[in-house]
């Protein structure tokens, strides 16, 4: 056994850094850290429109600079070698872009060389493609008509069976598809010496644009219509959807579309991305989407788990933060679903049309047993609970946005992780967690029968190894421990031989200092890949995982407990993901909300 005055003296201490780090509206204000990718999109983007911020820009591109590895190369994570070519190639290009940096400059060198070694422009991610074609740096074309806007959605292929992610990001590029974009600013760089000889006919075919010259009366039609869905979907902020990347391309559809880059559409965008921008190592640092309500939430229920009072200030105006962003009207996810009142939330604090069931039950986590004193908080938990209840696929899993939205076409689609990101399939994260809400905070178990159709879906979907693949978390560790908590949660007996095989894998993974660490690149291989050092999270996950399978405490558990209060671990290495191989997220807040809880889940279970 941990020694238990350790033990909660390590929790206080904890409590404490959490408390601390609020702010006086009750939220917590930390970054998820992308890397320098939609750093360096902004930088374009804000050349492309003559932008007259220059204190902004060089803050950003001296963030970029600074993050550039000795070899030339940008990473996502630390052990992906040489580096990241889509993160290379676009943080030189915004380097260049920003007039700061010449291509003769040693750093750019460099970079250029890996570039090259790495397989040139012709091997980026399609969206850093996008971004130069809509530069006029390279010929590029989605591979989605701007027709497709027309198909109504009883046809068993139509623009709605994308994801809600997908369609505010293709949209603008099926514009950028159909209409010349503007021509090039004088600072966009030319790049004609990363395209490499490439036997890709399918992509050369796709590059032609047409003239604007004469646009066919129904192609205008579908431009126009496109445009709508669009402007549709912009926030009261100016971003669309809440997304950076999904704003930067609509700003450039704009564009392509003769709005004038002093439209207000176009400066409440910059402006709202720039009010966004966290603060790095002292530099402006910009996220794909703030995570102010997940953080929140995550923060707030993590300190309830480990005692603070729900009438303590801290949670109080923690609680009324959370209960002012529920979403109140229906949005895209009732295309799908339509029959069911709205009672989402989102993940960012300006994001009001697309909330997600993860952090919607993480709010519904936190805001809990103040529902329970207050009838109006009260109210607003069960619409939050209809409305996840509701979400449930046709499969017996849950997604992330959308019910329902796994058109197997899609995946046909001739894009680099098209699942990943066209679709919002079931996720044994997603239904992971939301059981482990169910059970644990409304009592449905394995009898009822929803529930068991869940339970049914997560063991059909666990890999052979007794592994689950997580698809918004570094990754099977991520995964199992959201499937074994959750199944745990609904009653699945703790020697089922899922749970069984679960916890040997997890077991076959411990590291000799007693922690677990996973590397991204299990996102891109599609198996379990070993990181040399353990991480403060990933250890988190195994532990709590371990806690909930075991009446008493292993020794492995307790060789864990000790690694995980030694501060010697990783604190820094990305945890979350975007899609593989483009965005992985360093989340700042999961070093003070993992470890709190596994510790908290230890107490209660074993004091």
């Amino acid at each position: 056994m941990i020694d238990k005055n350790r033990l909660l003296k390590e929790i206080q201490k904890r409590v404490q850094v959490i408390k601390e780090k609020q702010s006086e509206n009750g939220a917590w204000y930390l970054c998820s850290d992308p890397g320098v990718l939609y750093d360096s999109f902004f930088v374009m983007t804000l050349r492309a429109i003559d932008h007259s911020d220059e204190a902004f820009i060089q803050d950003i591109v001296e963030y970029i600079y600074t993050q550039q590895d000795d070899n030339g190369a940008w990473k996502l994570y630390e052990d992906e070698n040489p580096g990241n070519l889509t993160s290379t190639l676009s943080a030189y290009n915004a380097l260049l872009s920003s007039g700061y940096f010449k291509q003769t400059d040693e750093n750019m060198k460099k970079a250029e060389k890996q570039i090259l070694s790495m397989g040139g422009i012709n091997n980026a991610h399609f969206l850093a493609k996008a971004m130069l074609a809509a530069n006029s740096q390279y010929k590029w074309c989605l591979p989605v008509p701007i027709y497709s806007i027309f198909i109504p959605q009883t046809f068993p292929l139509n623009f709605f069976d994308l994801s809600c992610y997908a369609r505010v990001h293709f949209a603008p590029m099926m514009i950028l598809n159909t209409v010349k974009p503007p021509v090039r600013a004088e600072s966009s760089p030319d790049l004609s010496h990363l395209i490499l000889p490439s036997s890709n006919v399918k992509e050369t075919l796709l590059s032609y644009r047409p003239s604007r010259k004469f646009i066919h009366p129904i192609k205008r039609s579908a431009l126009s219509k496109t445009e709508k869905y669009i402007l549709e979907r912009i926030e009261p902020d100016g971003t669309l959807y809440n997304y950076t990347l999904a704003t930067f391309l609509m700003i450039y559809s704009l564009l392509a579309l003769n709005h004038d880059p002093s439209d207000p559409l176009i400066l409440n965008a910059i402006s709202s991305i720039k009010a966004n921008a966290c603060q790095l190592n002292g530099l402006k640092h910009i996220e794909n989407a703030p995570s102010t309500i997940w953080d929140t939430a995550l923060l707030s229920y993590s300190l309830q788990e480990a005692g603070v009072l729900r009438d303590d200030p801290v949670i109080d105006q923690s609680v009324n933060y959370l209960i002012r962003y529920q979403q109140t009207e229906k949005s895209d996810w009732a295309i799908h679903n339509p029959n069911i009142a709205p009672g989402g939330w989102g993940f960012s604090e300006n994001n009001t049309k697309n909330p997600d069931i993860d952090d919607t039950t993480a709010v519904l986590r936190a805001i809990y047993l103040q529902s329970k004193q207050n009838p109006n908080i009260m109210n607003q938990w069960q619409r939050g609970l209809h409305w996840v209840l509701s979400m449930q696929n046709d499969d017996g899993g849950w997604p992330a946005f959308e019910k329902n939205v796994d058109n197997f076409l899609i995946g046909k689609l001739p894009i680099q992780y098209v699942k990943e990101g066209a679709l919002d399939a079931s996720s044994a994260d997603l239904t992971g967690r939301t059981l482990e809400f169910l059970g644990n905070y409304v009592h449905y178990t394995k009898d009822d029968l929803f529930i068991q159709k869940a339970i049914e879906w997560l063991k059909k979907e666990q890999e052979m190894d007794g592994s689950w693949y997580g698809k918004w978390g570094v990754c099977y560790i991520y995964g199992t421990w959201a499937a074994i908590t959750g199944l745990c949660a609904v009653g699945v007996d703790k020697d089922d031989p899922t749970i069984q095989k679960a916890k040997n894998w997890l077991l076959s993974i411990q590291q000799q200092d007693g922690g677990w660490g996973e590397s991204c690149s299990s996102t891109i291989r599609r198996r379990y890949t070993h990181l040399p050092y353990s991480t403060i999270t990933q250890t988190a996950w195994a532990l709590d995982s371990l806690i909930a399978i075991h009446d008493y405490p292993t020794d492995e558990i307790n060789k864990g407990i000790d690694c995980l209060m030694s501060h010697t671990i990783n604190y820094t290495y990305p945890t979350g993901t975007g899609f593989p191989n483009l965005t992985y997220f360093h989340y700042h807040s999961y070093s003070d909300i993992f470890p709190l809880l596994t510790l908290s889940h230890y107490y209660q279970k074993y004091y």
